[in-house]
């Protein structure tokens, strides 16, 4: 994997930490102020680019498909945590959200349709090495 993904890689998931952080526990940081509709646009707007980011990369599947696994449960990690340690999400992040599970859902059978791929792919390259 490239320095360059791995940065980005970094970058999004550090990114998403702290909005999430923020999101949960707004009076943590009582000198930055951010409004709802700016944490909700930057949380869009980092999900969008990270299933862009993977369905437009022209590189391994397998590292495509370790991303969303990783991707997904990291968060999914956080937003329990976050509520386990007391965090109420400003914006409705939470596991009685039914929006959150259709992500989920959603996350999954992308995860589904990827690892078809790698089976697919992985069949093709046995059949020609043998």
């Amino acid at each position: 994997m490239k320095k360059v993904n791995v940065f980005i890689i970094v970058l999004m998931l550090l990114s998403m930490t702290c909005l999430l952080a923020y999101d949960f526990f707004p009076d943590l940081i009582d000198f930055i102020y951010l409004p709802q509709s700016l944490v909700v646009a930057l949380l869009i707007i980092i999900v969008i680019f990270s299933i862009l980011s993977n369905k437009f990369q022209k590189g391994n599947s397998r590292l495509i498909l370790l991303w969303q696994l990783v991707s997904m449960l990291y968060l999914f990690l956080l937003v329990v945590t976050f509520t386990v340690l007391g965090g109420i999400s400003q914006v409705g992040i939470s596991l009685n959200n039914p929006v959150l599970w259709v992500v989920i859902l959603i996350s999954i059978y992308e995860i589904y349709v990827q690892s078809k791929k790698v089976k697919v792919s992985n069949s093709i390259r046995t059949n020609v090495a043998g």
